[in-house]
């Protein structure tokens, strides 16, 4: 007998003994602790970066340099963030990247969603091929399309401009929103909008008061996807955004680290305040995003 098939032999027996002699609810019990063993350290995994960037955040200088790793800080202080807010230009930086992020989730909400509904509802030739092959362009590095969308807006005079790295990010996140509100109002039954043309309504009310409100999860979905493409985006700002009052935040953080120096404090903490909205977007509305991409086949 070869050493696997011997090895195969010894985990079928030590299973068959667990499930014929060990009682069920000991199974349960056994099983419910070994969930949450496996969640515990997912959690430590995932959340040990979070924890050492609000540690750095709330250290000293000389503290966050020294050699001894320290769980909790002797002498927390908010210093880095004061220095943060009064010695650099955080402050524009963080405006800058909310107006991006909000534009481009407006644009790309209210893009997707008649895209979406008319891939749904409307039939024209190469409709599918058209449909299928709208995620496929999601697929380009942002690099490959930066370059020549540089060209074509200095062209039009949008560099270093809100409606230039607005129309930038909608064009990255839009084809994965396009797909993601195609599949989910395959699930809207039009047999609701139908009632509502029977008693009157147009195609627009009935899909303002019937089809909407129904993929209200998968629009909530586009809208965090689409914030968090812009929040976070690197590649475009780094292109079409080159003057100093017009940078974004991951752009603008750049200056945090010096030819002699790195500012770790700085960065630690304006890491902390750019985390800030997007997980207090994906908190409170975490619920609609997981129903919006489980619907998208994301699930």
């Amino acid at each position: 007998m070869s050493t696997q098939t011997r090895n195969t032999s010894i985990i079928e027996r030590t299973i068959d003994y667990y499930v014929k002699r060990v009682p069920y609810e000991t199974q349960r019990t056994l099983s419910k602790w070994f969930f949450r063993f496996l969640v515990f350290v997912t959690v430590l995994v995932i959340g040990f970066p979070t924890y050492v960037m609000l540690k750095a955040s709330l250290q000293p200088e000389l503290e966050l340099f020294s050699h001894t790793f320290l769980f909790v800080p002797h002498h927390p202080t908010l210093e880095n963030f004061q220095n943060l807010f009064t010695q650099t230009s955080f402050i524009r930086f963080y405006l800058n990247s909310i107006i991006a992020a909000l534009g481009t989730m407006i644009l790309s909400v209210v893009s997707a969603t008649l895209a979406g509904y008319s891939l749904t509802r409307f039939s024209f030739p190469g409709k599918e091929r058209m449909a299928q092959s709208v995620l496929f362009s999601y697929m380009f590095p942002p690099l490959l399309i930066g370059l020549p969308m540089f060209m074509i807006w200095r062209n039009l005079s949008l560099l270093n401009s809100y409606p230039g790295i607005i129309l930038a990010h909608t064009a990255h996140a839009l084809p994965f929103d396009i797909w993601l509100m195609w599949k989910f109002f395959q699930t809207v039954p039009i047999s609701y909008e139908e009632s509502a043309w029977v008693y009157g309504a147009g195609r627009l009310r009935a899909m303002r008061d019937v089809a909407i409100p129904m993929a209200l999860p998968g629009i909530i979905s586009v809208a965090i996807f689409s914030f968090a493409i812009s929040w976070s985006d690197f590649t475009f700002a780094n292109l079409l955004l080159t003057q100093e009052p017009m940078k974004t935040l991951p752009i603008g953080m750049l200056g945090f680290i010096e030819q002699q120096a790195v500012h770790w404090g700085l960065i630690m903490s304006a890491a902390v305040m750019m985390a800030l909205p997007a997980f207090l977007l994906v908190y409170f509305l975490q619920s609609y995003l997981l129903r919006g991409f489980s619907v998208g086949g994301l699930g």
